[in-house]
């Protein structure tokens, strides 16, 4: 009887925070905040928070063929290694579709072109959009949290578009030592 309690065992991890120890040196996700989205036993999904790209939302407007109307210096930003040229959008306020993934009371993932076409016309819209994310293969995550890699977190609403992204990691870690 305690071995089906033990199979397929496994605690969601989404959606939480992933804060990169300062052990964790792959160039990948040095002094990452991570947003996991997904997460099951076929593997993780998540989004780097904390790595602008030097490539303004109008320019990626203007590849894709699509209209922009917002700030100039607004960025997209590095979700992470896997899939580059795969948008992903990170939208605080709104109503999510059936297909969108729901973070917290105020934010939800999308991957819909509609939204972001509609998203990069609205001047007054909160959101970001990431190219590429983290991904994970069965239980690599899990084992990557066994061995200390990652510190996982709560989900803090204030962190997902955080104003300054470059101080993020350093934010992480001061609330986890008011947790601990």
């Amino acid at each position: 009887m305690a071995r089906w309690a033990i199979i397929g065992l496994m605690t969601p991890l989404a959606p939480s925070l992933l804060v990169a120890s300062p052990a964790l040196l792959d160039p990948n996700f040095l002094h990452t905040v991570v947003l996991v989205v997904d997460h099951d036993e076929e593997g993780a999904l998540g989004l780097i928070l904390n790595r602008p790209l030097p490539l303004t939302l109008a320019q990626v407007s203007h590849e894709g063929g699509m209209e922009f109307q917002g700030s100039e210096e607004a960025t997209a930003w590095r979700g992470g290694p896997v899939d580059p040229q795969r948008g992903i959008l990170l939208v605080q306020g709104g109503l999510p579709e059936e297909e969108d993934t729901v973070v917290d009371l105020t934010h939800f993932v999308s991957h819909r072109k509609d939204l972001l076409e509609s998203l990069l016309t609205d001047p007054m819209a909160r959101y970001r959009l990431f190219l590429g994310y983290a991904g994970w293969g069965p239980g690599q995550l899990d084992q990557e949290l066994d061995h200390g890699a990652w510190i996982r977190l709560p989900v803090v609403s204030e962190w997902l578009l955080h104003p300054d992204p470059s101080g993020l990691w350093q934010v992480a870690h001061g609330e986890r030592r008011e947790e601990g």
